[in-house]
């Protein structure tokens, strides 16, 4: 049905799988077969994907290869209470994967803040990312990753891009991701919305 409404109405689809292990790889191949047989290729993302975390790790390179060929997208939240998908084997074989915080402050998940440099501190975590490029992915997955997803226009440094940016503190990137570091500057569109941690405009 999902995916009939969204060849219907020329809609990308977002499915949350939280099937685990057998169950989860099950539905994840109907979901690829829909993407091929409807040419929806590029436009279907799966989020969070508990599956790809199975113990099955040749059953898991079998789907992240059919992931990749039919374009299929991952979101995940590296969640502390299950098995996650491994951030560099998705992209080894291609995967475009983002990342999201899920339940914010909320009886889901009340750790939730949507900081995603935090968000890229616990995919380290959740992947054993330790070098200096591993966490780099990490912050990949948690900015271009979800951007690239989204297909948000203008997203990026480069001239003609929308001026929203976040400046961070921190000798390198690994240490600004492994010590949450302050964010001094915080500009939407050109202007300036926050200073050292505090919004220059109170809450409505």
């Amino acid at each position: 049905m999902v995916f009939a409404l969204a060849a219907k109405h020329g809609k990308p689809v977002d499915i949350h799988l939280h099937e685990r292990d057998a169950l989860g790889a099950f539905s994840m191949e109907l979901i690829l077969e829909r993407t091929k047989a409807l040419g929806m290729e590029g436009l279907v993302t799966v989020s969070h994907a508990f599956c790809l975390g199975m113990a099955d790790r040749a059953a898991a390179a079998a789907l992240t290869e059919a992931l990749a060929e039919a374009r299929v997208h991952i979101i995940t939240t590296a969640p502390a209470s299950t098995a996650v998908p491994a951030v560099k084997e998705l992209a080894a074989a291609g995967v475009l994967t983002g990342a999201g915080s899920d339940g914010i402050r909320d009886t889901w998940g009340p750790y939730g803040n949507a900081d995603m440099l935090e968000r890229a501190m616990l995919i380290g975590l959740r992947n054993n990312l330790r070098r200096d490029d591993e966490l780099a992915l990490a912050f990949d997955i948690c900015t271009r990753g979800g951007a690239a997803i989204m297909a948000l226009p203008g997203y990026g440094l480069a001239p003609g891009d929308r001026a929203d940016a976040v400046l961070l503190t921190g000798e390198t990137l690994a240490e600004a991701i492994v010590t949450r570091a302050p964010r001094p500057l915080v500009v939407k569109g050109g202007r300036v919305v926050a200073r050292d941690g505090a919004a220059l405009r109170p809450a409505p």
